[in-house]
């Protein structure tokens, strides 16, 4: 019997907290897999692995493209790359 309300304990406490992250999803205070933001003022350009744990990104941040830095011991902050543009975004501005 206490093993039976013990887990019926438990699974009432995940089914309140799935239905909190649920709404808080529908509100939009935490991105979901769905949504997109409404801005898209994000979007990660490139990327160029060095090592297994080592790699450099080109993330564009609005009118932004930086160039940052990935380790295990976090993100470096290269350089901010004013006018770099890749492939994909040539293309998109010709059309």
């Amino acid at each position: 019997m206490d093993l039976a309300r013990q887990s019926l304990a438990i699974t009432f406490v995940l089914g309140l907290l799935w239905a909190a992250l649920w709404l808080l999803k529908r509100r939009g205070v935490v991105p979901g897999r769905g949504r997109r933001s409404s801005g898209g003022s994000l979007e990660s350009c490139g990327r160029l692995s060095l090592t297994a744990q080592h790699s450099i990104h080109l993330v564009r941040i609005g009118d932004r493209n930086l160039v940052l830095a990935v380790h295990p011991g976090g993100i470096t902050f290269l350089c901010d790359a004013a006018g770099v543009l890749t492939k994909e975004s040539q293309g998109r501005a010709a059309s």
